[in-house]
């Protein structure tokens, strides 16, 4: 068969425009542009299209029917090869996003574990050893850090009430690998010895130690060591350790802090597999980058970026793109990260990771440049055969869905969310300088895009915005010359500024009451969070804080990313509060809520009815204008006057519907908070009671069996669309709060239209918390809170190039682009 008319990314020898790539007894037969296709091929038409060697995951467990021997130290006897589950359907929908290799690891529990099999994922073969990649060298995972050591219930040390197991500490890893490697050598002499032994018949052989084997293996060069590490002195000591014992180590996995240890990476020969942002996550990840793969490949590393999730491995593409934005790092050198790099570092680079002829025929067709966020995979091909087909999964799922029965019609119609706004105020920076910002191509959301226009800030407020807009005398004036300036972005719900990332340990997200509504959020939020600066850098300039815990969380603010302290981040006190649905599913990151499933009954009756007294308490004591103050009850007077809402976390159709039915009767304004899916699937409720959605994150594997459309969860921002559902966008979490125009650009790959995915991440964001009269547009008055940009804002490989929040040109530095440069200079 053969692509023709296509855009050829060949890794290898560059870019081929308007090209044609054969594939003939699954090897790439033909590469180029006056390529002869052979009679009576199926020909596919490339025209507009991209094509890319199929993508190549250096650290997976995917299709792992188990992952962990973790009752010994050593458990290189194990390996994954023996527990591969062909029929999982991570290879199905990883196979959509383009991958067609994995390396697929035992977990991390131990210093030395299991055994390491590549495999193609060649979806539909009936037995596990069917995806092993014939001839593909074997391997084993070590693993370093927290891991391996961490007591309490972890991989390492305590074991719930066992007994602990061995070792506690990184220097006891070291021993462990130091002492399993002494073994493995005299191990090595012993049978040499043997063999060397000219009568064999009276010498008795050593005894055989399938441990000590796979080791031996490792010195011999015949087994590949990939090695599971984080903090940049546990990667040195591995190398000293290799170099010691006389192995080298093919690639440090994750390898967060590997830019400290660049230097000594690239002279021992080790490759580096690594996240391409996780950070913050436990107490190993506080210093990540997301510059680590680019800082690393400016200093001579063979780089791959991992996934080591189903769910990333389908945005491969998307992953690699970061280092462009991130890391300094050109489109090709992101390319070969999800290609060429990994493959050399399973040493498979003879036979796939670029696009030659001979090699096997594992081959990618995309709608888009790869890494665009817009690019969608139309065919995946392994070894020549076709084994993803998006116009044959979507006519798939299109023909499942019409034996469906169709939704009922809403049980309750009304306007459940018509906020009287209160007054609002940003006391940051109102007496800030007056300046401008020139030629740019301005996204004012709330009306046209002007082609080339100024606005003009003083203070913290946008005085003018236009065309032809005069700026003071004196002003500074920032010429963007053709960037493109946004409003500020939001993210709807985070714990950011409550949870801190790393070795300091705070975490203000959860109290212990069952209803917390006396809680006042701000008051805990960190202004100067490590977490805050990442995430305001890369455009998001608001949020809404939400605390977990119980039935009512406590109250939700919405809340600028500047200020000096949490008074000067404030946007709105309290939007409302946070509230988990009794019986729905609610609570989410941060705890709070009963059990999933929306059934009504025992806890979840009781925890409604309690909260229907404390409402009807409320109501008495606010009609009271001789009433002492009652901090239980004052919290809800804002939202029966219908100033605020209640934010109701609720996981499924029914408590949805509940949630909806119960907020008629107390005529109260809500917010759903729901996951994409279960939004999609409640829409035409949420639309007829006028119910507006925060979206948990997009960027997660669809729940349900192979019935469920590998990107559902992409398609769900442009379902709500099509429905006339209002929503928005959020991470969840302080990690990921810099993703969120990515979770959009994600949508609008799937369906979403651009206006309204931006809508979604500003006018609509705020309108959900009832500050759009003060942020969300470009507008004259409103809060200056603006993202300035190269182009589109939506495209990964973009580049910030201001932030505004409430009239200051923010710096555009934290504590992650510091450790970049820091380290970039390291000779």
């Amino acid at each position: 068969m053969a692509i023709r008319n296509a855009t050829i990314i060949t890794v290898s020898r560059g870019t081929i425009n308007n090209g044609t790539i054969v594939m003939r007894d699954g090897k790439i037969a033909a590469v180029g542009t006056n390529v002869q296709i052979p009679a009576g091929a199926t020909i596919v038409d490339g025209t507009g299209k991209f094509v890319t060697p199929g993508l190549i995951d250096a650290h997976s467990h995917i299709g792992n029917d188990a992952i962990n021997e973790g009752a010994t130290a050593v458990s290189s006897m194990t390996d994954m090869g023996q527990v591969l589950n062909p029929t999982a359907i991570a290879i199905q929908r990883d196979l959509a996003g383009g991958l067609t290799i994995a390396n697929v690891l035992h977990g991390s529990a131990n210093p030395i574990g299991g055994g390491a099999v590549t495999i193609k994922l060649r979806w539909g073969v009936e037995r596990g050893d069917a995806l092993i990649m014939e001839g593909s060298m074997p391997g084993i995972k070590f693993a370093l850090g927290e891991n391996p050591k961490r007591s309490g219930g972890g991989a390492g040390g305590l074991q719930g009430n066992a007994l602990p197991r061995y070792p506690g500490t990184r220097q006891g890893v070291e021993f462990v690998i130091r002492d399993a490697f002494t073994r493995a050598k005299k191990y090595q002499k012993d049978w040499a010895a043997y063999n060397a032994s000219p009568d064999k018949a009276t010498t008795i052989p050593p005894r055989r130690d399938l441990q000590l084997d796979a080791l031996v293996e490792v010195l011999e060069g015949k087994r590949l060591v990939h090695c599971h590490s984080y903090r940049a002195d546990e990667i040195l000591m591995m190398i000293r350790l290799a170099d010691e014992m006389g192995f080298t180590v093919a690639t440090f996995q994750h390898v967060l802090e590997g830019y400290k240890v660049a230097k000594e990476m690239a002279a021992h020969g080790a490759g580096a597999s690594t996240f391409s942002d996780w950070w913050g996550y436990k107490i190993e990840a506080e210093d990540a980058i997301p510059g680590n793969a680019g800082l690393m490949t400016h200093k001579g590393v063979n780089v791959s970026i991992n996934s080591d999730s189903a769910e990333h491995a389908r945005r491969m593409n998307t992953e690699a793109a970061k280092s462009v934005r991130w890391g300094d790092v050109s489109d090709d050198q992101a390319i070969a990260m999800v290609t060429m790099n990994p493959a050399r570092q399973l040493r498979i680079e003879d036979r796939v990771g670029s696009l030659d002829v001979g090699k096997d025929a594992d081959v990618v067709l995309w709608n888009n440049h790869p890494l665009s966020t817009y690019a969608i995979v139309e065919h995946t091909y392994i070894d020549g055969k076709l084994y993803y087909d998006r116009v044959a999964d979507l006519a798939r799922v299109a023909a499942a869905s019409t034996n469906r029965p169709a939704p009922a019609a809403p049980a309750v119609t009304g306007n459940l969310f018509n906020v009287t706004l209160e007054a609002g105020k940003v006391v940051y920076n109102t007496n800030g300088p007056a300046w401008a910002i020139t030629n740019a191509r301005i996204h004012t959301v709330s009306g046209p895009v002007i082609p080339r226009g100024t606005v003009v800030i003083r203070g913290n407020t946008i005085q003018a915005v236009g065309a032809n807009v005069s700026i003071p005398s004196g002003a500074r004036v920032v010429d963007a010359r053709g960037a493109n300036v946004y409003p500020g972005f939001i993210d709807a719900q985070t714990d950011l500024g409550l949870n801190e990332p790393g070795v300091r340990g705070f975490e203000d997200v959860s109290e212990i009451l069952t209803f917390n509504q006396m809680l006042r959020t701000r008051v805990a939020y960190q202004s100067d969070s490590d977490a805050i600066a990442v995430a305001r850098t890369e455009g998001i300039t608001s949020a809404g804080i939400f605390p977990g815990g119980g039935i009512i969380g406590g109250e939700v603010p919405l809340m600028n990313l500047d200020g000096w302290t949490w008074e000067e981040n404030v946007v709105r006190p309290a939007a409302g509060l946070a509230f988990s649905f009794p019986g729905g599913g609610g609570g989410g990151r941060g705890g709070g809520g009963f059990p999933a499933g929306g059934r009504a009954g025992g806890a979840a009756n009781s925890g409604l009815r309690e909260l229907d007294n404390l409402l009807a308490q409320a109501k008495v004591y606010g009609a009271n204008p001789n009433r002492d103050m009652n901090w239980t009850l004052e919290p809800f007077l804002p939202i029966l006057n219908k100033q605020q809402a209640f934010y109701v976390s609720a996981g499924s159709d029914a408590a949805i519907t509940q949630a909806i039915a119960w907020a008629q009767r107390q005529n109260v304004n809500i917010v759903i908070r729901t996951s994409p899916a279960t939004a999609v699937s409640s829409a035409a409720a949420l639309k007829a009671a006028n119910v507006p959605v925060i979206l948990s994150t997009i960027l997660a594997m669809p729940a349900g069996n192979d019935e469920t459309f590998h990107a559902a969860t992409y398609q769900a921002a442009g379902e709500l669309e099509k429905a006339g559902v209002t929503f928005a966008f959020s991470s969840g979490g302080f990690e990921t709060v810099r993703l969120i125009p990515f979770q959009a650009a994600m949508s609008v790959a799937w369906g979403l239209s651009k206006e309204r995915a931006l809508q979604a991440m500003t006018l609509d964001a705020a309108r959900i918390f009832g500050a759009d009269k003060l942020v969300g547009s470009i507008e004259p008055g409103k809060v200056a809170n603006l993202v300035v940009t190269n182009s589109d804002a939506m495209e990964i490989r973009s580049r910030v190039l201001h932030v505004v929040i409430a009239g200051k040109d923010v710096p555009l530095q934290n504590k992650q682009t510091e450790l970049f440069n820091r380290y970039m200079g390291r000779q």
